[in-house]
Protein backbone atom coordinates (compact mmCIF):
# COMPACT_ATOMS: atom_id res chain seq x y z
CA UNK A 1 0.00 0.00 0.00
CA UNK A 2 1.35 3.12 -0.82
CA UNK A 3 2.32 6.14 1.60
CA UNK A 4 -0.20 8.79 1.54
CA UNK A 5 2.56 12.02 1.70
CA UNK A 6 5.10 12.64 -0.46
CA UNK A 7 8.36 12.85 1.55
CA UNK A 8 10.54 16.27 1.56
CA UNK A 9 14.13 15.74 1.23
CA UNK A 10 16.52 18.74 1.94
CA UNK A 11 17.97 17.89 -0.89
CA UNK A 12 15.59 17.79 -3.02
CA UNK A 13 14.61 21.78 -1.41
CA UNK A 14 18.18 22.26 -2.24
CA UNK A 15 17.89 21.10 -5.95
CA UNK A 16 14.58 23.24 -6.76
CA UNK A 17 16.10 26.44 -5.01
CA UNK A 18 19.17 25.66 -7.58
CA UNK A 19 16.81 24.85 -10.90
CA UNK A 20 14.93 28.23 -10.17
CA UNK A 21 18.44 30.42 -9.53
CA UNK A 22 17.23 32.52 -12.49
CA UNK A 23 14.06 33.17 -11.23
CA UNK A 24 15.19 34.05 -7.38
CA UNK A 25 18.44 36.04 -8.88
CA UNK A 26 15.65 37.72 -10.75
CA UNK A 27 13.29 38.68 -8.27
CA UNK A 28 16.17 39.40 -5.66
CA UNK A 29 17.66 41.51 -8.05
CA UNK A 30 14.57 43.27 -8.63
CA UNK A 31 13.53 43.93 -5.08
CA UNK A 32 17.31 45.10 -4.75
CA UNK A 33 16.92 47.67 -7.01
CA UNK A 34 13.58 49.06 -6.17
CA UNK A 35 14.45 49.37 -2.57
CA UNK A 36 17.73 50.84 -3.04
CA UNK A 37 15.86 53.06 -5.40
CA UNK A 38 13.15 54.43 -2.51
CA UNK A 39 16.03 54.48 0.01
CA UNK A 40 18.06 57.40 -2.53
CA UNK A 41 14.72 58.60 -2.96
CA UNK A 42 13.70 59.05 0.77
CA UNK A 43 17.30 60.21 1.31
CA UNK A 44 16.88 62.89 -0.95
CA UNK A 45 13.33 64.45 -0.10
CA UNK A 46 13.55 63.85 3.30
CA UNK A 47 14.60 66.41 5.20
CA UNK A 48 16.53 65.93 8.44
CA UNK A 49 15.28 67.28 11.53
CA UNK A 50 16.73 69.86 13.40
CA UNK A 51 15.74 68.52 16.75
CA UNK A 52 19.08 66.10 17.04
CA UNK A 53 21.44 69.32 15.71
CA UNK A 54 19.55 71.65 18.47
CA UNK A 55 19.58 69.04 21.52
CA UNK A 56 23.57 69.16 20.36
CA UNK A 57 23.95 72.86 20.26
CA UNK A 58 22.00 73.37 23.64
CA UNK A 59 24.15 70.80 25.51
CA UNK A 60 27.06 72.31 23.78
CA UNK A 61 25.89 75.96 25.27
CA UNK A 62 25.33 73.91 29.06
CA UNK A 63 28.89 72.08 28.41
CA UNK A 64 30.35 75.33 27.72
CA UNK A 65 28.37 77.58 30.48
CA UNK A 66 29.61 74.98 32.92
CA UNK A 67 33.19 75.13 31.76
CA UNK A 68 33.34 78.78 31.94
CA UNK A 69 32.22 78.52 36.02
CA UNK A 70 35.18 76.18 36.19
CA UNK A 71 37.32 78.76 35.07
CA UNK A 72 35.82 81.56 36.94
CA UNK A 73 35.95 79.99 40.24
CA UNK A 74 39.25 78.68 39.38
CA UNK A 75 40.72 82.12 38.53
CA UNK A 76 38.95 83.43 41.64
CA UNK A 77 41.04 80.81 43.71
CA UNK A 78 44.22 82.01 41.87
CA UNK A 79 43.41 85.29 42.51
CA UNK A 80 42.70 84.69 46.06
CA UNK A 81 45.77 82.65 46.64
CA UNK A 82 48.17 85.38 44.51
CA UNK A 83 46.56 88.28 45.36
CA UNK A 84 44.04 88.31 48.26
CA UNK A 85 45.90 85.95 51.21
CA UNK A 86 49.25 87.81 50.32
CA UNK A 87 48.31 91.32 50.28
CA UNK A 88 46.13 90.83 53.98
CA UNK A 89 49.06 88.39 55.02
CA UNK A 90 51.28 91.25 54.29
CA UNK A 91 49.21 93.96 55.77
CA UNK A 92 48.52 92.13 59.12
CA UNK A 93 52.01 91.16 59.48
CA UNK A 94 53.21 95.08 59.03
CA UNK A 95 50.33 96.19 61.35
CA UNK A 96 51.36 93.87 64.30
CA UNK A 97 55.38 94.77 63.80
CA UNK A 98 54.18 98.52 63.10
CA UNK A 99 51.59 97.78 66.61
CA UNK A 100 54.65 96.17 68.99
CA UNK A 101 56.55 99.19 67.73
CA UNK A 102 53.94 101.62 69.17
CA UNK A 103 53.35 99.71 72.53
CA UNK A 104 57.18 99.67 73.04
CA UNK A 105 57.57 103.11 72.18
CA UNK A 106 54.41 103.95 74.27
CA UNK A 107 55.28 101.82 77.30
CA UNK A 108 59.32 102.90 76.87
CA UNK A 109 59.14 106.65 75.89
CA UNK A 110 59.57 109.60 78.71
CA UNK A 111 57.39 111.87 77.35
CA UNK A 112 54.60 108.97 77.19
CA UNK A 113 55.50 108.31 80.41
CA UNK A 114 55.17 111.51 81.99
CA UNK A 115 51.40 112.25 83.47
CA UNK A 116 50.39 115.21 81.15
CA UNK A 117 48.13 116.05 84.11
CA UNK A 118 50.79 116.25 86.53
CA UNK A 119 53.53 117.94 84.43
CA UNK A 120 56.13 120.16 85.42
CA UNK A 121 56.80 122.91 82.84
CA UNK A 122 59.38 125.38 82.18
CA UNK A 123 58.47 127.68 79.32
CA UNK A 124 60.59 131.16 77.94
CA UNK A 125 59.22 133.09 75.68
CA UNK A 126 61.62 135.66 74.33
CA UNK A 127 62.47 137.88 71.39
CA UNK A 128 65.36 138.38 68.84
CA UNK A 129 65.94 141.95 67.64
CA UNK A 130 67.66 142.92 64.82
CA UNK A 131 69.22 146.05 63.83
CA UNK A 132 68.17 148.08 60.58
CA UNK A 133 71.52 148.57 57.94
CA UNK A 134 71.84 152.56 56.55
CA UNK A 135 71.28 150.88 53.31
CA UNK A 136 67.85 149.26 53.58
CA UNK A 137 65.83 150.44 51.04
CA UNK A 138 62.60 148.49 52.76
CA UNK A 139 60.07 150.87 55.28
CA UNK A 140 61.30 150.22 58.56
CA UNK A 141 58.19 148.66 59.64
CA UNK A 142 57.77 145.70 56.89
CA UNK A 143 61.86 145.39 57.35
CA UNK A 144 61.20 144.94 60.47
CA UNK A 145 58.81 142.21 60.81
CA UNK A 146 60.62 140.44 57.98
CA UNK A 147 63.28 139.87 59.88
CA UNK A 148 62.03 139.34 62.94
CA UNK A 149 59.61 135.98 61.03
CA UNK A 150 62.92 134.94 59.66
CA UNK A 151 64.89 134.78 62.90
CA UNK A 152 62.23 133.31 64.71
CA UNK A 153 61.38 130.78 62.09
CA UNK A 154 65.21 130.12 62.28
CA UNK A 155 64.94 129.35 66.11
CA UNK A 156 61.75 126.95 65.59
CA UNK A 157 63.82 124.99 63.04
CA UNK A 158 67.26 124.29 65.55
CA UNK A 159 64.84 121.64 67.24
CA UNK A 160 65.80 118.72 67.37
CA UNK A 161 69.12 120.22 68.93
CA UNK A 162 72.34 118.16 67.94
CA UNK A 163 73.64 115.24 69.97
CA UNK A 164 76.02 117.19 72.48
CA UNK A 165 73.17 119.52 73.42
CA UNK A 166 70.74 116.32 74.30
CA UNK A 167 73.57 114.31 76.08
CA UNK A 168 73.92 117.85 78.22
CA UNK A 169 70.24 118.11 78.97
CA UNK A 170 70.37 114.16 79.84
CA UNK A 171 72.62 114.52 82.34
CA UNK A 172 71.06 117.85 83.78
CA UNK A 173 67.58 115.33 83.90
CA UNK A 174 70.13 112.49 85.46
CA UNK A 175 67.72 110.41 82.93
CA UNK A 176 68.67 107.00 82.11
CA UNK A 177 66.35 107.13 79.00
CA UNK A 178 67.76 106.99 75.61
CA UNK A 179 68.32 110.71 73.85
CA UNK A 180 66.16 110.47 71.21
CA UNK A 181 63.23 110.29 74.04
CA UNK A 182 64.59 113.15 75.74
CA UNK A 183 64.08 115.21 72.64
CA UNK A 184 60.79 114.31 72.52
CA UNK A 185 60.48 116.41 76.06
CA UNK A 186 61.60 119.84 74.39
CA UNK A 187 59.82 122.07 71.93
CA UNK A 188 60.46 125.35 70.30
CA UNK A 189 57.69 126.79 68.66
CA UNK A 190 57.22 129.99 66.68
CA UNK A 191 54.61 132.20 68.58
CA UNK A 192 53.31 134.77 65.86
CA UNK A 193 56.20 135.51 63.79
CA UNK A 194 57.28 137.49 66.67
CA UNK A 195 58.93 135.20 69.38
CA UNK A 196 60.11 132.25 70.14
CA UNK A 197 58.50 130.13 72.62
CA UNK A 198 61.07 127.25 74.46
CA UNK A 199 59.02 124.57 76.45
CA UNK A 200 60.51 121.75 78.27
CA UNK A 201 58.07 119.13 80.18
CA UNK A 202 59.46 116.93 83.18
CA UNK A 203 58.31 115.92 86.55
CA UNK A 204 60.69 117.51 88.46
CA UNK A 205 60.27 121.37 88.22
CA UNK A 206 63.92 122.58 89.27
CA UNK A 207 65.19 120.33 86.71
CA UNK A 208 62.89 121.18 83.90
CA UNK A 209 63.88 124.80 84.69
CA UNK A 210 67.55 124.38 84.56
CA UNK A 211 67.29 122.75 80.99
CA UNK A 212 65.19 125.21 79.97
CA UNK A 213 67.74 127.97 81.18
CA UNK A 214 70.49 125.59 79.58
CA UNK A 215 68.73 125.42 76.44
CA UNK A 216 68.14 129.09 76.33
CA UNK A 217 71.56 130.18 76.58
CA UNK A 218 73.08 127.53 73.85
CA UNK A 219 70.03 128.98 71.73
CA UNK A 220 71.40 132.56 72.31
CA UNK A 221 75.06 131.42 71.47
CA UNK A 222 73.64 130.03 68.14
CA UNK A 223 72.08 133.12 67.14
CA UNK A 224 74.99 135.29 67.94
CA UNK A 225 77.31 133.00 65.82
CA UNK A 226 75.04 133.71 63.08
CA UNK A 227 74.98 137.25 63.77
CA UNK A 228 76.49 139.16 66.55
CA UNK A 229 74.44 142.26 66.44
CA UNK A 230 71.08 139.85 67.05
CA UNK A 231 69.69 141.12 70.62
CA UNK A 232 67.89 138.46 72.26
CA UNK A 233 65.53 139.56 75.09
CA UNK A 234 63.30 137.10 77.69
CA UNK A 235 59.72 138.04 77.03
CA UNK A 236 58.14 135.44 79.58
CA UNK A 237 59.55 132.83 82.00
CA UNK A 238 57.28 130.30 83.23
CA UNK A 239 57.86 127.40 85.92
CA UNK A 240 54.74 125.41 87.13
CA UNK A 241 52.41 122.33 87.11
CA UNK A 242 49.93 122.82 84.02
CA UNK A 243 48.16 120.11 81.86
CA UNK A 244 50.09 119.92 78.85
CA UNK A 245 47.40 119.23 76.15
CA UNK A 246 50.16 118.22 73.24
CA UNK A 247 51.48 115.13 75.18
CA UNK A 248 47.74 114.74 76.35
CA UNK A 249 46.48 114.76 72.96
CA UNK A 250 49.14 112.69 71.06
CA UNK A 251 49.41 110.40 74.27
CA UNK A 252 45.34 109.73 73.19
CA UNK A 253 45.81 109.51 69.71
CA UNK A 254 48.64 107.37 69.25
CA UNK A 255 46.38 104.85 72.01
CA UNK A 256 44.04 105.15 69.48
CA UNK A 257 45.65 104.44 66.78
CA UNK A 258 46.72 101.65 68.03
CA UNK A 259 43.13 100.81 68.80
CA UNK A 260 41.91 101.23 65.31
CA UNK A 261 45.10 99.23 64.28
CA UNK A 262 43.87 96.59 66.26
CA UNK A 263 40.26 96.63 65.19
CA UNK A 264 41.78 96.51 61.63
CA UNK A 265 44.01 93.24 62.37
CA UNK A 266 40.94 91.60 63.65
CA UNK A 267 38.99 92.95 60.41
CA UNK A 268 41.63 91.89 58.20
CA UNK A 269 42.43 88.18 59.97
CA UNK A 270 38.92 87.47 59.78
CA UNK A 271 38.94 88.53 55.90
CA UNK A 272 41.62 86.20 55.64
CA UNK A 273 39.39 83.33 57.13
CA UNK A 274 36.98 84.28 55.00
CA UNK A 275 38.95 84.01 52.07
CA UNK A 276 39.99 80.81 52.61
CA UNK A 277 36.48 79.60 53.27
CA UNK A 278 35.96 81.09 49.95
CA UNK A 279 38.34 78.85 48.74
CA UNK A 280 37.10 75.86 50.37
CA UNK A 281 33.59 76.43 48.71
CA UNK A 282 35.08 77.04 45.61
CA UNK A 283 36.81 73.90 45.48
CA UNK A 284 33.68 72.31 46.64
CA UNK A 285 31.67 73.85 44.07
CA UNK A 286 34.36 73.10 41.55
CA UNK A 287 34.31 69.61 42.18
CA UNK A 288 30.30 69.40 42.20
CA UNK A 289 30.94 71.74 38.79
CA UNK A 290 33.12 68.95 37.49
CA UNK A 291 30.80 66.21 38.40
CA UNK A 292 28.18 67.79 36.48
CA UNK A 293 30.23 68.32 33.79
CA UNK A 294 31.31 64.92 33.08
CA UNK A 295 27.23 64.67 32.73
CA UNK A 296 26.77 67.11 30.53
CA UNK A 297 29.64 65.67 28.43
CA UNK A 298 28.20 62.03 28.07
CA UNK A 299 24.81 63.46 27.22
CA UNK A 300 26.66 65.53 24.39
CA UNK A 301 28.33 62.32 23.62
CA UNK A 302 25.15 60.78 23.32
CA UNK A 303 23.32 63.58 21.40
CA UNK A 304 26.18 63.61 19.07
CA UNK A 305 26.18 59.92 18.25
CA UNK A 306 22.26 60.82 18.07
CA UNK A 307 22.73 63.19 15.27
CA UNK A 308 25.75 61.53 13.82
CA UNK A 309 23.03 58.25 13.48
CA UNK A 310 20.11 60.58 12.01
CA UNK A 311 22.89 61.99 9.30
CA UNK A 312 24.10 58.72 8.80
CA UNK A 313 19.88 57.71 7.88
CA UNK A 314 19.80 60.55 6.05
CA UNK A 315 22.85 59.73 3.87
CA UNK A 316 21.89 58.75 0.47
CA UNK A 317 24.73 56.49 0.06
CA UNK A 318 23.76 54.41 3.27
CA UNK A 319 20.35 54.64 2.81
CA UNK A 320 20.82 52.94 -0.83
CA UNK A 321 23.07 50.36 0.98
CA UNK A 322 20.47 49.53 3.79
CA UNK A 323 17.45 50.04 1.66
CA UNK A 324 19.53 47.63 -1.16
CA UNK A 325 20.25 45.07 1.67
CA UNK A 326 16.63 44.99 2.93
CA UNK A 327 15.22 44.38 -0.34
CA UNK A 328 17.96 41.41 -1.37
CA UNK A 329 17.01 39.52 1.82
CA UNK A 330 13.45 40.37 1.19
CA UNK A 331 13.12 39.27 -2.38
CA UNK A 332 15.63 35.98 -1.67
CA UNK A 333 13.49 34.58 1.33
CA UNK A 334 9.78 35.79 -1.42
CA UNK A 335 11.39 33.69 -4.22
CA UNK A 336 12.86 31.53 -2.34
CA UNK A 337 9.34 30.90 -0.30
CA UNK A 338 7.89 31.06 -3.60
CA UNK A 339 9.82 27.79 -5.20
CA UNK A 340 9.50 26.01 -1.46
CA UNK A 341 5.63 25.80 -1.50
CA UNK A 342 5.87 25.60 -5.51
CA UNK A 343 8.03 22.69 -5.79
CA UNK A 344 7.40 21.11 -1.97
CA UNK A 345 3.77 21.58 -1.27
CA UNK A 346 2.21 21.60 -4.45
CA UNK A 347 2.48 17.33 -4.87
CA UNK A 348 4.18 17.58 -8.27
CA UNK A 349 6.69 14.87 -8.76
CA UNK A 350 9.98 16.54 -8.99
CA UNK A 351 12.69 13.57 -9.04
CA UNK A 352 13.30 10.11 -8.08
CA UNK A 353 13.16 10.80 -4.25
CA UNK A 354 9.74 11.32 -4.37
CA UNK A 355 8.91 8.40 -6.17
CA UNK A 356 11.27 5.99 -3.93
CA UNK A 357 9.75 7.66 -0.71
CA UNK A 358 6.06 7.21 -1.90
CA UNK A 359 5.43 4.05 -4.43
CA UNK A 360 7.15 0.76 -4.00
CA UNK A 361 7.84 0.18 -7.58
CA UNK A 362 10.94 -0.08 -9.47
CA UNK A 363 12.51 2.95 -10.94
CA UNK A 364 13.12 1.65 -14.47
CA UNK A 365 15.04 4.64 -15.33
CA UNK A 366 14.96 8.58 -15.43
CA UNK A 367 15.65 10.59 -18.13
CA UNK A 368 17.93 13.79 -18.87
CA UNK A 369 16.12 17.00 -18.34
CA UNK A 370 15.04 18.80 -21.03
CA UNK A 371 16.45 21.59 -20.99
CA UNK A 372 20.30 22.70 -19.71
CA UNK A 373 20.18 23.93 -15.90
CA UNK A 374 22.60 25.73 -14.23
CA UNK A 375 24.15 23.53 -11.56
CA UNK A 376 23.22 21.01 -13.62
CA UNK A 377 25.29 17.80 -11.98
CA UNK A 378 24.91 19.82 -8.69
CA UNK A 379 21.56 18.60 -9.04
CA UNK A 380 21.35 15.42 -9.82
CA UNK A 381 23.94 14.79 -7.18
CA UNK A 382 21.09 16.52 -4.78
CA UNK A 383 18.08 14.65 -6.44
CA UNK A 384 20.07 11.00 -6.68
CA UNK A 385 20.51 11.32 -10.35
CA UNK A 386 23.50 9.41 -11.93
CA UNK A 387 25.50 11.54 -13.08
CA UNK A 388 26.33 10.28 -16.53
CA UNK A 389 25.93 11.40 -20.22
CA UNK A 390 22.60 11.84 -21.52
CA UNK A 391 22.90 9.24 -24.06
CA UNK A 392 23.73 6.63 -21.73
CA UNK A 393 20.92 7.54 -19.34
CA UNK A 394 18.48 6.94 -21.96
CA UNK A 395 20.18 4.07 -23.17
CA UNK A 396 20.26 2.37 -19.66
CA UNK A 397 16.60 3.05 -19.36
CA UNK A 398 15.67 1.48 -22.76
CA UNK A 399 17.35 -1.58 -21.27
CA UNK A 400 15.72 -1.84 -18.14
CA UNK A 401 12.52 -1.33 -19.22
CA UNK A 402 13.18 -3.76 -21.65
CA UNK A 403 14.49 -6.44 -19.64
CA UNK A 404 11.80 -6.33 -17.34
CA UNK A 405 8.81 -6.69 -19.81
CA UNK A 406 10.31 -9.60 -20.78
CA UNK A 407 11.41 -10.92 -17.70
CA UNK A 408 7.77 -10.28 -17.17
CA UNK A 409 7.13 -12.64 -20.15
CA UNK A 410 3.97 -10.89 -20.83
CA UNK A 411 2.85 -7.85 -23.34
CA UNK A 412 3.48 -4.57 -22.03
CA UNK A 413 2.65 -1.02 -23.05
CA UNK A 414 3.50 2.43 -21.43
CA UNK A 415 0.66 4.39 -19.89
CA UNK A 416 0.93 7.84 -18.35
CA UNK A 417 -0.53 11.52 -17.84
CA UNK A 418 1.99 12.63 -19.99
CA UNK A 419 0.80 14.26 -23.68
CA UNK A 420 1.91 12.00 -26.34
CA UNK A 421 2.91 14.59 -27.77
CA UNK A 422 5.79 15.83 -25.68
CA UNK A 423 9.16 15.83 -26.80
CA UNK A 424 10.69 14.08 -24.12
CA UNK A 425 7.97 11.06 -24.51
CA UNK A 426 8.94 11.10 -28.06
CA UNK A 427 12.51 10.94 -27.51
CA UNK A 428 11.60 7.86 -24.90
CA UNK A 429 9.40 5.86 -27.70
CA UNK A 430 12.14 6.82 -29.89
CA UNK A 431 14.75 4.48 -28.37
CA UNK A 432 12.19 1.53 -27.74
CA UNK A 433 12.07 1.14 -31.47
CA UNK A 434 8.24 0.26 -31.11
CA UNK A 435 9.08 -2.51 -28.79
CA UNK A 436 7.06 -0.78 -26.02
CA UNK A 437 3.88 1.37 -27.09
CA UNK A 438 2.21 4.52 -25.17
CA UNK A 439 -1.30 4.29 -25.16
CA UNK A 440 -2.02 7.51 -23.28
CA UNK A 441 -3.92 8.54 -20.07
CA UNK A 442 -5.53 6.32 -18.54
CA UNK A 443 -7.56 8.59 -16.24
CA UNK A 444 -8.97 10.86 -19.10
CA UNK A 445 -8.57 8.67 -22.40
CA UNK A 446 -11.33 6.11 -22.86
CA UNK A 447 -9.39 4.60 -26.05
CA UNK A 448 -6.11 4.16 -23.35
CA UNK A 449 -8.63 1.65 -21.13
CA UNK A 450 -9.58 -0.32 -24.22
CA UNK A 451 -6.40 -0.78 -25.51
CA UNK A 452 -5.10 -2.05 -21.83
CA UNK A 453 -7.43 -4.97 -22.67
CA UNK A 454 -4.86 -6.54 -24.36
CA UNK A 455 -1.65 -6.09 -22.26
CA UNK A 456 -1.58 -7.53 -18.97
CA UNK A 457 1.42 -5.34 -17.57
CA UNK A 458 2.01 -1.54 -18.29
CA UNK A 459 5.04 0.64 -17.21
CA UNK A 460 3.95 3.92 -15.99
CA UNK A 461 5.64 6.90 -17.42
CA UNK A 462 5.85 10.29 -15.49
CA UNK A 463 6.96 13.70 -16.29
CA UNK A 464 8.91 15.02 -13.38
CA UNK A 465 7.52 18.79 -12.53
CA UNK A 466 4.02 17.85 -14.56
CA UNK A 467 2.56 14.78 -13.30
CA UNK A 468 1.45 14.67 -9.33
CA UNK A 469 2.02 12.13 -6.66
CA UNK A 470 -1.88 11.99 -6.60
CA UNK A 471 -2.37 11.37 -9.92
CA UNK A 472 0.07 8.39 -10.19
CA UNK A 473 -1.69 6.89 -7.07
CA UNK A 474 -5.27 7.30 -8.83
CA UNK A 475 -3.46 5.42 -12.19
CA UNK A 476 -2.05 2.59 -10.10
CA UNK A 477 -5.37 1.87 -8.23
CA UNK A 478 -7.11 1.52 -11.33
CA UNK A 479 -4.33 -0.43 -12.68
CA UNK A 480 -5.16 -2.75 -10.21
CA UNK A 481 -8.82 -2.60 -10.52
CA UNK A 482 -8.19 -3.83 -14.14
CA UNK A 483 -6.14 -6.57 -12.53
CA UNK A 484 -2.75 -5.51 -14.93
CA UNK A 485 0.79 -5.91 -13.65
CA UNK A 486 2.78 -3.00 -13.13
CA UNK A 487 6.41 -3.37 -13.99
CA UNK A 488 8.02 0.00 -13.24
CA UNK A 489 7.84 4.01 -13.40
CA UNK A 490 9.91 5.71 -15.52
CA UNK A 491 10.49 9.44 -15.11
CA UNK A 492 10.87 11.66 -17.47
Amino acid sequence: MEKNELEIRVTDILASFLKSIVLIVIVTGLFTALLGGFGYYRARNTKLSDTYQEAVDSVEEKVAAKEFAIQNLEQKNKTINEVSIPYYTRKIERDRALNETRRYYLENSIYYTIDPFNCGTARITFAVDAPIPENAVEEYANYKANEQRRIVNACAVMYPFSDEILENVKKILGSDADKRYIQELINVSNVEDQFVSLDVYYTDIELAKKTADYLYSEIVKILKDLDSSYQVSIVNSFTGYEVNRLMYEDRTRYEDSILSAERALTTDSDALNNLNKNIEDNMTSIGDAKEELTLLEKDLEIAKNNLSNANASHSAKKNVIKFAIIGFVLGLVLSCGYVYVRDVFSGKIRSRNNLLSRFHYPLLGVAPFGKKLFFDKTIKKLEGDPVYENKDVVAATTANTLAIAEASGSSCCMIGTVDSNDPALTALKESFKGKIDYSGNILSDAKTVKALEKYSSVVLVEKRNVSSGDSLAEEISKLKSLQKEILGIILI
